[in-house]
């Protein structure tokens, strides 16, 4: 498992707020990949940046998954690189595209439309753990 939390969160949990949403998730980040099989961190390599910032603006879209979780979609070259070369070192995902998201709420919907946050989104380092199976 490997993810950057959010750094910015309190910016993104203000929007939240702003757009109605009231069970905001506590630990805002973006999950790089997740593989319940056992990969060699070694072989998936080092990130050039401990930290991305994703510029103000660009594809965005809210999204609600099967699953129920609300999500802030985004687009980021480096993580979808990151994905790549975890997938590419032997990861496999329960999700065949990968499309690097934002969880916001396991939630209802809030009523009306919503306007996907559209400031900057600052991630730390990555974050490797081992998948836990009660995850």
């Amino acid at each position: 498992y490997v993810r950057r939390d959010v750094v910015n969160s309190k910016a993104i949990t203000d929007w939240a707020k702003s757009q109605g949403f009231t069970d905001i998730v506590p630990d805002l980040h973006v999950t790089i990949v997740y593989s319940r099989t056992p990969v060699d961190w070694f072989k998936i390599g080092a990130t050039w940046d401990d930290e991305i910032k994703i510029p103000r603006g660009g594809p965005r879209q809210i999204e609600q998954f099967n699953g129920g979780a609300i999500v802030l979609l985004i687009a980021s070259n480096m993580l979808m690189w990151r994905n790549e070369a975890a997938r590419e070192a032997g990861a496999v995902s329960d999700y065949p595209d990968y499309q690097p998201h934002i969880t916001i709420s396991y939630g209802a919907m809030p009523e009306g439309e919503i306007e996907p946050y559209q400031g900057e989104i600052v991630l730390g380092p990555e974050i490797f753990e081992e998948v836990k199976a009660d995850r």
